[in-house]
């Protein structure tokens, strides 16, 4: 009989290597609540959903102070030396002189304050961060259907793991009870008991159970591997094929 053989480190209650043609697989894997939690926990997707909430909240404190971007305040101030050709004419004792002013240093310091606010900002401003708490509110009801879809996911893949396991046990089954027919066979043939047709019947019957239960394996690995993969835990290692 072939079998397979992992190494488990979930759930056993001992340390030997769990064999799927004999084991049952529910008694090793981490209990299914376990496994839920874990992939909502480790799905890409939820995360996403999860930032971009986050990101519209954001939105949402934006919206509510827009109406500052309608308040200026401008100062400046300036430093500089300045020339003029402005004079001062002053007469004494009949004498007129003039005397020019053509330097001076000085600071000037300006200041405005303006407020330019359209009515359209005025009367739309609830509307506006009305609109981005509801793409938080869309973004919060994408997490749920996520997280819903990521647990779906477990629960059927959980039990396509174990439908797969009952089918390769089945399988592996057969397979062994075709071999011993066919070792029956050939034994009957040489001894001139059946003739071809009847050897190559059986044979046929042995490949195609030999078939199934490569096919039974591999779809069972496929399915422990995925489930392991969906929920971000590492179950166990294949010890391989004996």
């Amino acid at each position: 009989m072939l079998s397979l053989s992992f190494a488990v480190n979930a759930q056993s209650p001992t340390d030997r290597y769990f064999d799927p043609l004999s084991d049952d697989i529910t008694d090793y894997l981490p209990p299914l609540a376990a496994l839920l939690d874990s992939a909502v926990a480790n799905s890409p997707r939820v995360l996403y959903e999860e930032l971009r909430t986050e990101y519209y909240r954001y939105e949402v404190k934006s919206a509510e102070r827009a109406y500052l971007e309608h308040f200026y305040f401008e100062p400046e101030i300036n430093y500089g030396q300045y020339y003029f050709d402005d004079y001062i004419t002053s007469r004494v004792n009949n004498v007129t002189a003039s005397y020019p002013y053509t330097e001076s240093q000085r600071w000037n310091f300006n200041g405005a304050f303006a407020i330019r606010f359209p009515l359209t900002s005025w009367i739309d401003r609830r509307n506006r961060i009305n609109k981005q708490k509801k793409w938080v509110e869309i973004s919060m009801a994408q997490q749920a259907i996520n997280r819903k879809e990521v647990r779906s996911n477990v629960i059927e893949l959980y039990n396509t793991l174990v439908q797969q396991q009952k089918i390769l046990k089945i399988s592996n089954d057969y397979q062994h009870w075709t071999a011993i027919q066919m070792k029956m066979a050939e034994n009957q043939f040489v001894n001139g008991q059946i003739g071809t047709a009847e050897i190559t019947r059986l044979k046929e019957i042995a490949t195609r159970g030999a078939i199934e239960y490569q096919k039974a394996r591999a779809e069972f690995e496929t399915a422990y591997d995925l489930l392991q993969n969906l929920v971000g835990m590492h179950f166990n290692e294949i010890k391989g094929l004996e």
